[in-house]
């Protein structure tokens, strides 16, 4: 279940607990270099107060949503094969 952790007009963060990690999820409405230093801000923060390495799930396909994540602090760790057949990228972001 995802949970809003940071709701702003431009933005809204999740969480998601699952397999004992923390998933990040993004909804982006409006974004510019000024809002994506709020939000990096807000995401270093939440972070900090989690003390834990965060997760991005981002289907192969999706080379923009992975692209953002990196953009982000997000790096690459392996790709993973769901139980759907599909082909997904596992990203991380550390303290």
């Amino acid at each position: 279940m995802k949970i809003p952790v940071v709701n702003r007009k431009e933005y809204t963060i999740y969480l998601e607990y699952f397999n004992e990690m923390y998933w990040l999820h993004t909804d982006v409405f409006k974004w510019s270099a000024k809002i994506k230093k709020e939000y990096l801000k807000e995401l270093d923060t939440l972070q900090r107060l989690l003390n834990t390495t965060l997760y991005g799930l981002v289907e192969e396909w999706n080379i923009k949503l992975g692209k953002f994540g990196e953009t982000i602090g997000f790096t690459y760790l392996r790709d993973l094969q769901g139980n759907d057949g599909n082909l997904y990228r596992i990203y991380t972001r550390s303290l």
